[in-house]
């Protein structure tokens, strides 16, 4: 895995749940001032530094990982496997009834 930017580790409360982006490919960006920063190109996955898969089951070795950003739901381009993965367990039991307790 290549890294854009080595992470900070101290001071992150919670460095064991921490979700960063990865992806297989990665592109210069165009916008502000150079130089120009490297960005995720394609889909956006989940991954807990020290894995070596994404939360969606993904083996990584060669992807890039995006230290500077924190994994979110929110960007259009985000894997929707990873996204519902990384959801705590009570959002997920609702969303797949699978997953429901009988009463």
């Amino acid at each position: 895995m290549t890294s854009t930017l080595s992470p900070t580790l101290g001071g992150t409360k919670h460095a064991d749940t921490q979700l960063y982006v990865t992806a297989t490919h990665k592109v210069r960006s165009t916008s502000g001032k150079p130089p120009f920063a490297w960005v995720p190109y394609g889909v956006q996955h989940a991954w807990p530094a020290g894995s070596r898969k994404t939360l969606c089951g993904e083996w990584t070795s060669g992807w890039t990982v995006f230290w500077e950003r924190s994994f979110s739901a929110t960007p259009h381009d985000a894997c929707p496997a990873c996204v519902e993965a990384s959801l705590p367990e009570a959002s997920r039991r609702r969303l797949d009834p699978a997953l429901r307790r009988t009463a």
